[in-house]
């Protein structure tokens, strides 16, 4: 993507990367397109930050329906999690009578694919307000989306992950009226863990788990940079790249990452917990009959083992999300010592779970076992061609995928 000097948003339509100050995106479609089949119906444009209010209320309109449906409220600042999303990053609207109907948002980060440092394309945050869903909007938005990413390499893999089960989505992946197609390329299952007793570890004496300092972001980038490309799009990342980030992202520090180190003192994996409430906060709005009873044996049970009730419907979901997962596949008793240790300091602390993703044919997944893990899956699609162009597909390798910022 090409580079210009930064300014600010309120003064330029472009959003800034707060990993790299000094860089932005190149608009994408100029100061705003009235469409042709409307021309005072939408428009789609840049978003700046004097959107910021009509963005947080339109995430918190579009809930993720599911066994527990959730609203996310992104106050205070719905870019905040834009800014960690790679090292360019920005976000288009479609805008109707002076009211945000809907949002894309599209990102580029340099990752492993098939072992290779490459320029890969994100797109993530399509919503439509209920109260104006209409396919023009989000293929217009989907088009927005596109020429962003026109910026990258013809051949530059991009990705997009919708949540199992959404239709409305699903309708969209064989490209109807011209928009992208999309190819799936592997599903990413998020296990919601319930805090619930205390845990031990399979061999407690074997691996010693505890949290890491600055002085130890060198040793934990080495160990990255042995287990990332054997991953696909794993970020790839530097000492300092990885410090920026860790110093970027709102309610995160060193101490949040855990360390798993072998008898003799060798780093064997490690993992952030993140609580994200400070700017992403889940709150309930419904559950299913299934869920229902559940949450119902769920809160009988719970305070006698020390853990913390399922909240009622309107209340807030205080849960943490595990990111940046650094573990061999061949060790998964490794991420279960992580996992665990986590887990048991997080009893009695006010949360109800902890989210952990990881690919459904990853063989880490064998650390799930027996914790009891609620299972949501997203679904991982690149764009099959932009500009007439064949990307390079992923292989076989499992996917990495970093839930805490969706």
């Amino acid at each position: 993507m090409t580079a210009r000097p930064a300014t600010h948003p309120d003064r330029d339509s472009t959003m800034l990367s707060r990993c790299d100050p000094n860089v932005e995106l190149e608009s994408a479609s100029g100061p705003g397109v009235a469409l042709e089949h409307g021309a005072t119906d939408f428009t789609i444009r840049d978003a700046t930050s004097a959107d910021n209010q009509q963005l947080i209320d339109l995430a918190a309109a579009c809930s993720m329906v599911g066994d527990i449906s959730l609203r996310i409220d992104r106050g205070p600042d719905f870019f905040a999690l834009n800014r960690l999303e790679g090292q360019r990053w920005t976000v288009g609207v479609a805008e109707r009578d002076g009211m945000i109907v809907g949002c894309v948002a599209i990102s580029e980060r340099l990752a492993f694919v098939n072992g290779r440092e490459r320029r890969t394309g994100y797109v993530g945050d399509l919503k439509v307000h209920p109260a104006h869903r209409d396919t023009r909007i989000a293929d217009e938005l989907s088009h927005y989306a596109e020429r962003v990413c026109e910026q990258l390499p013809p051949t530059a893999p991009v990705i997009i992950t919708v949540l199992a089960g959404n239709r409305a989505m699903e309708r969209r992946l064989p490209g109807p009226r011209g928009v992208p197609v999309l190819r799936r390329i592997g599903t990413i299952r998020t296990h919601s863990i319930p805090i619930l007793w205390r845990r031990r570890a399979n061999d407690p004496g074997s691996i010693h788990i505890a949290s890491a300092r600055w002085t130890d972001i060198g040793e934990m980038v080495a160990l990255w940079s042995r287990v990332a490309p054997l991953r696909q799009l794993a970020p790839v990342l530097s000492a300092s790249t990885m410090a920026d980030w860790i110093l970027a992202a709102p309610g995160l520090d060193i101490s949040s990452y855990k360390l798993a180190r072998s008898s003799s003192g060798e780093l064997v994996g490690f993992l952030a917990v993140w609580d994200q409430r400070v700017f992403k906060q889940l709150n309930v709005v419904a559950y299913s009959p299934r869920m229902k009873a559940a949450r119902g044996a769920f809160n009988l049970f719970a305070p006698i083992v020390g853990g913390e009730r399922m909240p009622r419907t309107g209340s807030p979901l205080n849960c943490v999300s595990i990111a940046h997962i650094c573990v061999p596949g061949d060790k998964p008793q490794v991420l279960r010592a992580l996992v665990i240790s986590a887990y048991n300091e997080l009893r009695h602390s006010g949360y109800s779970f902890m989210n952990l993703g990881l690919d459904r044919r990853d063989p880490l997944s064998a650390a799930m076992d027996g914790l009891l893990a609620q299972p949501t899956d997203v679904n991982a699609y690149i764009v099959t061609t932009r500009g007439g162009v064949i990307p390079e597909y992923p292989d076989e390798r499992p996917l990495h995928n970093e839930i805490a910022l969706v």
